[in-house]
């Protein structure tokens, strides 16, 4: 099992610069642009580009629970004062829920999951640049 990394800030700031684009003016974005085959959803540019980028090591836990980390995400409130540690375990969830479920991706953004991510990030972020 590979070593777990810290998101550096440039990490931070990366995944924060996917909001205005995921969701342009609060509102998500059409993610699934069409369907391949007629069964497997083709997603926006952008919309691989942020899980690619919400995938890499460093935001990836390994040791994460599917039940209780689809449970923090199903309440606002725990994602609103989520630690670091927990945003990465709802992240990985995310990420990895493709597998199991095509549309996944599609949903999480549309459901609001990943704005509530991003929001809690952002806060996380103005904290480190504070303690800087």
């Amino acid at each position: 099992m590979p070593a777990q990394l810290d998101p550096q800030p440039a990490d931070l700031d990366e995944l924060l610069g996917f909001q205005p684009f995921l969701y342009p003016g609060g509102r998500p974005i059409e993610a699934i642009v069409s369907y391949h085959d007629g069964r497997w959803p083709v997603y926006a540019d952008v919309v691989n580009a942020f899980f690619s980028a919400a995938g890499k090591d460093c935001w990836t836990d390994f040791n994460y629970g599917i039940a209780e980390s689809g449970a923090m995400l199903g309440d606002p409130q725990r994602v609103a004062n989520a630690t670091l540690d927990e945003l990465k375990s709802m992240l990985t969830w995310c990420v990895r829920g493709e597998r199991f479920c095509d549309g996944h991706h599609g949903s999480v953004i549309e459901r609001g999951y990943i704005l509530n991510l991003l929001q809690r990030l952002k806060v996380l972020r103005q904290h480190l640049a504070a303690a800087q």
